[in-house]
């Protein structure tokens, strides 16, 4: 698992955002899912697996984790939540997310076998043999998948997907059992006013991690991003891959304001210097090209003033630097 997954399951691991995503994915926004209703219950699968090891068998153990999962508790109702962060296009990703609900439907079956043999008040044969009682009922799993990767997301989004029918002459795949995958793209432009957490700012991002000039126009356009908490800096931080909005948080904390921080200034110092770093480049550039022509130090130190639109003093120090 990468640091931006890491980052993002701690991110989604506090409750109330964590109502808020599923909220504004399943159900519009509106506030069906109640934060103070969820428990984190997020735990290891463990899975046998028979391998051929040399000429012998054995079993081994394979652990599958989930990301983050959440029990959500409405009077005798008992539903699972689920979310699976994915940075990077899994091809498999479908059946992953089909293998994470069979785990858990298999962990609570195996958890209603035990009660029942414990108790063992079977009222048929056929709920003694399989231990399973004919009005015991399993919760309901929804997985929700979230891509925060830059490429285009181009995997299969169900199990459907991912099938070969070939020609399909008989029309067999009409029969499919297919499996949908709910899958969240965050580098594809949504609805953010069903978000109403701090989340929105930081799905709102998502799309513009390239476009530099689309990310400073929504920032100054909305005065959200003028007042973000510390753990969505933290976030933004990672995903965007840029260590300088972390390591600067201090010089962007509004005075007066615990823990609040300005990002729109945060992104305009921080392009400003990715600028000054590319007209630096060409600069030296530049200079070593007319040096290599054989150009004299005056002809290039006019054209710096030229080009770069630079002082008589700035294009010197340059020539200084770089000749």
């Amino acid at each position: 698992m990468g640091k931006s997954n890491n980052v993002l399951n701690r991110y989604f691991s506090d409750k109330r955002r964590f109502a808020d995503l599923f909220n504004g994915v399943y159900f519009n926004g509106n506030c069906v899912i109640k934060q103070e209703a969820l428990e984190d219950v997020s735990e290891r699968y463990i899975e046998p697996t028979a391998v051929k090891v040399s000429t012998s068998n054995k079993t081994e153990n394979i652990e599958r984790i989930r990301d983050i999962k959440m029990k959500l508790k409405s009077g005798e109702t008992l539903t699972i939540l689920a979310i699976e962060n994915q940075n990077q296009v899994d091809y498999s990703m479908p059946f992953r997310c089909m293998q994470y609900d069979t785990m858990e439907y298999g962990r609570q079956l195996e958890q209603l076998r035990k009660k029942n043999q414990e108790q063992d008040n079977f009222e048929s044969w056929a709920e003694r043999c399989c231990k399973i009682k004919k009005n015991d009922r399993l919760a309901p799993v929804y997985t929700l998948c979230i891509y925060h990767g830059e490429e285009p997301w181009d995997g299969p989004r169900s199990l459907r997907d991912m099938m070969d029918f070939g020609e399909d002459a008989d029309g067999m795949s009409n029969y499919f059992a297919d499996y949908p995958m709910r899958l969240l793209c965050l580098n594809e432009e949504m609805d953010y006013s069903v978000f109403h957490t701090e989340i929105r700012k930081l799905f709102q991002i998502m799309p513009y991690r390239k476009n530099k000039k689309r990310l400073i126009q929504l920032l100054e356009s909305s005065a959200e991003y003028r007042h973000m908490d510390i753990e969505t800096v933290e976030t933004l931080a990672v995903i965007l891959n840029d260590s300088r909005i972390w390591e600067d948080r201090e010089k962007y904390m509004i005075k007066d304001k615990q823990e609040e921080y300005d990002m729109c200034q945060a992104w305009k110092e921080l392009l400003e210097d990715a600028r000054n770093e590319g007209i630096q480049k060409g600069i030296q550039s530049l200079i070593e090209v007319c040096k290599t022509l054989g150009a004299t130090w005056e002809m290039v130190r006019d054209a710096l003033m030229e080009k770069f639109q630079l002082s008589m003093e700035d294009a010197q120090r340059y020539m200084q630097m770089y000749w």
